[in-house]
């Protein structure tokens, strides 16, 4: 047995190091050092493909990392602003079209389009059959007409902060306008209605798409469909989702998944990596099909489900104004409103510096200067607002409905902040139990923040609180909370808690408290 033990070692090693003799052979046929790695950054979207580019690691003879940093909206921000400038080597994202409308193409060696994804939607099957959908492809305009008449309900990403909510706004703009062109400030004043129209029948938002597939998977009753990019529903689909997958038949705005080397990268081979990298997964193309996107080459053995329906790729914008435009007409016109509360922790730990940040981003979000590098992400129009302080006990809250023109309103929420002083012990259930009682998801998207910078020291626990959440949503569904993690809070309950509600965790323990919140933001 020892004898064995050891011949097969031997082999084993042997094959390993005829694999080593191999890679570097491949790597010293491209000219390239086998010991410096190419560094990625890539959209999250990207994450099924990292066991591709592994294969293409081994194949080519260098380490590659994936590193997902953020979104594509995001990731072409910081290209913008340096972020990456000789710390990573390349980008692959959705698409760079967001790179040139924002002015950041000089931050960009060069390109690659690898394959695309249409943005669709991920209807229910029942509803698709219902609606005819499963035997034709239905325009934007159709959609929105079944929305109009109160038979099909959907989720979106935030276009604030999600290139897939991003791209179907500007897509439905676009095909509504029905220009041929690229889309003008006039068309989006032309087709505000329809779009308004489309819009109130959303019923689900989210600050990503990863997100918004779980939530609908865990409770489909909250939307007749999603709108992801044709890959992700496919997935969902082959993993055992019992959706149809429909593009829009009068157009949208595609992925295209560009691999690009950094102008400034963080090693000098980078550009032959990168070159070496896109050659092979064009070469490899059936790998990228199997994902379920579109190839950009022909592959005989594309998914049928890819060759069934007819993409018309329609004109990007050019003009970031008019982009800036669109969106922040989905947020305080079009768009379906939020109900959304804030339940602010004032226990005696808050006091000093936590109770001062608290206040300080609150009043940011009130006053309209909240932002991120992508957008605005203050209060809209039309919203919903709950304030909802606590500490040994729910204190009375303060609900109005959000005016960006209004002062007074304004005025009234930041009396209120401005009022909040710390003390006493943290009675975080009998705060949530009341606040999802008197939530209204018909009322607009319902959502509840949660602050916390502390264990529960009065009133009821988690258990009793189990119980009676259940029995409070029996008839009116979930309430998600989306738990900001700060100070000493019970990392584990509120993780337990977020997952129970539907909601999400957000850590402001290691992180900035205000990121945090315009995070959050995309949820509501």
């Amino acid at each position: 047995m020892k004898k064995l033990i050891t011949l097969l070692v031997a082999l084993l090693t042997g094959v390993a190091l005829s694999g080593c003799e191999l890679t570097e052979k491949a790597s010293n046929s491209l000219g390239i050092n086998s010991d410096t790695a190419l560094n990625i950054i890539a959209a999250t979207e990207l994450e099924d493909l990292e066991p591709v580019v592994q294969q293409a690691s081994a194949d080519l003879g260098f380490p590659i990392n994936m590193q997902f940093h953020q979104g594509t909206l995001q990731n072409s921000q910081d290209l913008k602003n340096g972020v990456f400038d000789g710390s990573v080597d390349a980008t692959w994202m959705a698409t760079n079209r967001y790179v040139d409308l924002i002015g950041a193409r000089g931050a960009l060696a060069d390109e690659t389009k690898i394959a695309t994804s249409p943005v669709a939607f991920g209807v229910q099957t029942a509803k698709a059959r219902e609606l005819g959908w499963d035997k034709k492809q239905p325009t934007w305009s159709e959609f929105a007409a079944a929305g109009r008449e109160g038979k099909f309900t959907f989720g979106m990403t935030d276009p604030s902060a999600s290139n897939s909510g991003f791209s179907a706004l500007v897509s439905v703009a676009t095909a509504m306008a029905d220009t041929g062109s690229a889309l003008t400030d006039q068309d989006v004043e032309t087709v505000g209605p329809s779009l308004h129209e489309l819009f109130q029948a959303q019923s689900m938002v989210s600050g990503s798409s990863g997100w918004l597939a779980d939530s609908f998977l865990q409770n489909p009753h909250e939307a007749d469909a999603i709108i992801n990019y044709e890959s992700t529903l496919h997935q969902m689909r082959a993993e055992g989702a019992d959706i149809e997958v429909i593009v829009p038949a009068d157009g949208v705005v595609s992925a295209d998944y560009p691999l690009s080397t950094l102008a400034n990268p963080a090693n000098q081979e980078a550009s032959g990596q990168v070159k070496a990298l896109a050659d092979w997964l064009l070469e490899h193309q059936q790998l990228i099909a199997d994902s379920f996107r579109r190839p950009v080459s022909d592959v005989e053995n594309m998914p049928a489900a890819l060759q069934t329906q007819t993409v018309i790729e329609l004109p990007f914008p050019g003009n970031y104004g008019t982009v800036q435009n669109l969106v922040e007409r989905y947020n305080n016109e079009y768009r379906t409103r939020g109900n959304t509360t804030f339940v602010l922790d004032t226990s005696g730990s808050m006091e000093g510096e936590r109770l001062d940040s608290l206040k300080e981003i609150m009043t940011s979000l009130v006053d309209g200067t909240a932002a991120t590098t992508i957008g605005n992400v203050s209060l809209r129009d039309g919203e919903t607002v709950t304030f909802q302080k606590f500490s040994s006990e729910p204190w009375e809250p303060l609900t109005g409905t959000y005016s960006t023109t209004d002062p007074a309103v304004q005025q009234q929420f930041l009396d209120y902040i401005n009022g909040l002083v710390a003390d006493g012990g943290t009675n975080i259930y009998d705060t949530l139990l009341s606040v999802t009682e008197k939530a209204d998801p018909d009322a607009g998207i319902a959502t509840i923040v949660l602050l916390t910078d502390g264990e529960v020291t009065a009133g009821r626990g988690m258990a009793d609180f189990k119980n009676d959440y259940a029995k409070v949503t029996a008839n009116k569904g979930k309430v998600p909370v989306f738990v900001i993690l700060y100070g000493e809070a019970n990392v584990e309950e509120m993780k337990e808690l977020a997952d129970m509600t539907g909601g999400a965790v957000f850590d402001a323990i290691n992180g900035d408290l205000g990121d945090a919140f315009k995070e959050i933001r995309g949820y509501q």
